[in-house]
This record gives structure tokens, sequence and C-alpha cells, in this order.
């Protein structure tokens, strides 16, 4: 693997060896964004000079949205990109290890209590008859977007209350999202799988999942009333079989271990709903029903 001159990372190379992979903030993403947002900035500044100095000066709702969301589109974009200057992000076997301009954090993956991901869009599977979820491999898909970088970015979370964010300004940023949900996949999903199999319910901050359903909110769902489970627009949403709107509608950053929670999502379906033959109500296993 070649590696950039960086002293941090070669004396973390050589206690811990080569790791699986590397991210890091590329030279030339780095350039790209700091003109677009020196860009951006400037051209804000120039507008408003001529709208409200030269021009007609008078309130216009599109013109607004333009004179103040250009300049801070162009700030935010600026200061995401200082906060990351000199970020790497090494992955090993054993965890994830990150080095910021002489900062160094570990994650070991059976440390890692918590995964939060901003994703834009998503769908469960659920009646995908050849789908597992014992398989370590349960993640959710992650975009870039080119200038709202906040809409972005995962945070992990250690059993001691530390906490490490990364966003899209790393190079591959959807790879290592991927990465990082199929690693922690495989340590998190075993004793949520198992409490919910026994009987118990697992929580993912304001929802529950147990044998008997969703809970959120005071409100249970049924197994067999649950007809799609999926993210839009940045919202978790649950939608209940026979009803337009979402029965649960939360913002997926709230919820940790979203991609465990689709998985024991997909695996209640398939073992307390009743299958298409049935009616509602007749042959199911659904506890409590």
């Amino acid at each position: 693997m070649d590696l950039p001159d960086n002293d941090h990372l070669h004396r973390a190379v050589v206690e811990l060896g080569e790791p699986d992979a590397l991210f890091r903030v590329s030279r030339a993403r780095f350039l790209t964004k700091l003109v677009v947002g020196v860009a951006l900035v400037a051209f804000g500044l120039v507008a408003n000079y001529f709208w409200w100095v030269r021009g007609p000066a008078t309130p216009d709702h599109l013109v607004m949205l333009v004179l103040v969301g250009a300049p801070l589109s162009g700030i935010s974009l600026l200061l995401h990109m200082y906060r990351n200057r000199g970020l790497y992000v090494l992955l090993y076997p054993t965890g994830l290890l990150r080095l910021r301009r002489g900062e160094v954090d570990s994650f070991p993956w059976g440390e890692i209590e918590s995964v939060r991901l901003k994703v834009q869009r998503a769908e469960l599977e659920t009646d995908d008859p050849d789908a597992t979820t014992d398989a370590p491999a349960f993640w959710l898909p992650v975009e870039v977007p080119t200038f709202k970088l906040g809409e972005a970015g995962l945070c992990l979370t250690r059993a001691d209350g530390t906490e490490v964010t990364l966003g899209p300004a790393l190079s591959d940023y959807p790879v290592l999202a991927e990465e990082i949900q199929k690693r922690t996949f495989a340590r998190l999903w075993p004793a949520a799988r198992d409490r919910f199999r026994s009987g118990g319910a697992v929580s993912f901050g304001d929802i529950e999942v147990s044998p008997a359903g969703v809970r959120h909110a005071g409100k249970l769902l049924l197994w067999r009333d649950l007809r799609e489970v999926t993210v839009a627009q940045g919202h978790f949403s649950i939608k209940q079989a026979g009803k337009w709107l979402p029965w649960a509608l939360v913002d997926v950053y709230a919820v940790p271990n979203p991609h465990v929670l689709f998985a024991l999502l997909s695996d209640g379906r398939k073992r307390y709903a009743p299958s298409e033959e049935q009616p509602h109500g007749k042959g199911s296993e659904q506890p409590g029903s």
C-alpha cells in the first residue's frame, strides 16, 4: 500500500501493521472543494453588493434564497474541509483507527456500541425469500452530496461513551460506511438476534422490536400489519398495511444501529407475519394475537 508522507501514519503502520483499507481526504478533492467554497462565497458577496447597492434592493423570496444560500453553502463547505484536514482512517481486522493532526482514536469493533448514519434512501426487502440476516453483511447504502455535506456522515460510539464522527470529505466514503456497517453488524447482530428470538425486546432509540411487533411512541404495530420499511429523504419510515401515511417516521440519524434494525425487522417479518396464503389473524405465529 502506497502511504502518504505522514509521521503519525507511518508510526501506526509500523506498530500495527498494514491496514485492510486506508481512507483520507485526497489533495485533489480538498482543493476542488476549496475552490467551490471560495467561489460560492465570492459569488454571494458580489451578488449581494449588486442587488442591495446597485440593484433594486427589494425583498424577493427567490432572490433572497440565492443571496443567502450561496455564501452560507460556501462557508459551510470551507468549514467542513477545514475540520477534516489531515484526517486518515485505517481499518484493521480488530478495529478502526482515526488519525487527525496528531490525535489518535482507536475503536475496536467489539467495543463499538452503536453506529448512527445519515442515509437518504434505503428499502427493506421484506418479501425476499432468499434473503438471510445471519450473514454478517447487512448494510445500508450511503450517498455523497455535492454541496450539502452535512446531509451525510456516520457516528461511532464506544461502550465508554467516546464518539467519533466521519464524513464524506474522506475519499471512497460510501465504501468506508459499508465496511463499518458490515464489520459492526457481525458483532452486534448475534446478541440482538438471540434476545429477539428468545422472546425479548430490542431497543433502537424510540423504536422497539419484539416478537409482539414494532413499538413506537406508545403504539404497537403487529407483524401481520407491517407493510413496508424504507428510508426516504433521511427519515426512517414504517408503513402499516391499509394506511397511506407512515405509521412511524423518525430521523434515521436518531436511530442507533439502523443496519441491525433492518435485519431484525426482516427476521421478524419472516418469523411472525402470516404467509400470503393465510388471511390476517389466522394461522399466524403472532405472539399475543
